[in-house]
């Protein structure tokens, strides 16, 4: 009878266990650890995040300083697009290093254009390009190895790895956020019925044939659209995050839709944090505390930092005893 209720209770606590171990086997040991940080962080507080323009790296995180004295914990970058968006690359690798270097994390995203756009060379299309729409038969194209457009494909993502293996080789550990609002139709991969196998397409690319053990994958769909379908699953993702806009929010839950959503994520989460991917308005620190302790990180979208929050908000927030800012992340001695 005893063992019995012993193996009982085993299987109940494994059935709503869950693991910190990263999707790659073979991530780095900073990548297991900084992960488990941030795994760690739910009800412990929140790292504070600036998302930065391409053409000016660290414009945003140093208005940030300017504004409250502290640094954010997390540097946000896109690998972006543009005639010099090779510049710009090496210039946002840079700063990562620093950024890592000064104790940071770092999350970087990348607005991929069309690859029918792409010519091939360094030089990359506009902003416009990444909205250039891909219908159903070509998107399959694209994910069959033995096309044209597949070719062209591999080979634009290789020229992101060039930068990733920099941040590899110098130890920056990256929280990569790839196809970010997947779930909306404004970029080319968007709302596909086969989103999921460009997703492990990269994944694949990236670790097995590129060896990018550094990065922490973070899948991040927008606000108010169906979510779940695209969800790559447990063995693709680490961390599951949200982009959203509500003006003048605050407080998520405040907004029923938003509520639901938050809800839905949690039920998508295999470690039961989310991160607050992309935001505008600056989140109630309180709540967050009280109500969503699984929210770990937030990061504001460059000009809105300013745009939407005032610069007592900006302070009020900076100075919150809940937030971890820079120079309090302290993944290290965690281990």
């Amino acid at each position: 009878m005893k063992i019995s209720y012993f193996l009982i209770v085993f299987i109940f606590a494994s059935t709503f266990a869950f693991s910190a171990d990263p999707v790659n086997p073979a991530a780095t040991e900073n990548v297991k650890k900084v992960l488990k940080y941030i795994i760690d962080l739910k009800g412990n507080g929140v790292l504070t995040g600036q998302q930065n323009l391409a053409d000016s790296v660290t414009r945003w995180t140093n208005e940030v300083f300017e504004i409250t004295g502290a640094y954010p914990a997390l540097l946000g970058e896109d690998f972006s697009y543009g005639k010099e968006a090779f510049k710009k690359r090496q210039d946002i690798t840079k700063a990562a290093i620093e950024q890592w270097k000064q104790g940071g994390l770092v999350t970087i995203s990348w607005h991929q254009v069309n690859p029918d756009t792409w010519d091939g060379s360094v030089n990359e299309g506009e902003f416009s390009d990444t909205q250039v729409a891909m219908d159903e038969g070509r998107f399959r194209e694209l994910l069959q190895e033995t096309t044209a457009i597949h070719k062209k494909y591999i080979a634009h993502i290789d020229t992101i790895a060039t930068y990733l293996k920099m941040l590899r080789d110098s130890g920056v550990v990256v929280l990569w956020r790839p196809y970010h609002e997947m779930n909306g139709s404004w970029f080319w991969w968007g709302a596909k019925s086969d989103f999921k196998s460009l997703w492990k397409l990269m994944y694949d690319r990236f670790t097995n044939y590129h060896g990018l053990n550094n990065l922490i994958w973070v899948w991040a769909p927008n606000i108010s659209n169906p979510i779940a379908e695209f969800y790559p699953g447990d063995d693709y993702v680490d961390i599951v995050g949200f982009d959203g806009y509500p003006r003048d929010v605050r407080n998520w839950d405040n907004e029923g839709t938003l509520k639901k959503e938050l809800d839905e994520m949690m039920a998508l989460s295999k470690n039961k944090v989310i991160a607050l991917t992309e935001v505008g308005w600056l989140p109630d620190l309180e709540w967050m505390k009280s109500k969503r302790p699984e929210i770990v990180w937030f990061l504001c979208w460059w000009t809105h930092l300013t745009k939407e929050n005032t610069d007592k908000a900006i302070k009020q927030t900076y100075h919150h005893p809940y937030v971890i800012n820079r120079e309090k992340v302290n993944w290290k001695s965690k281990h």
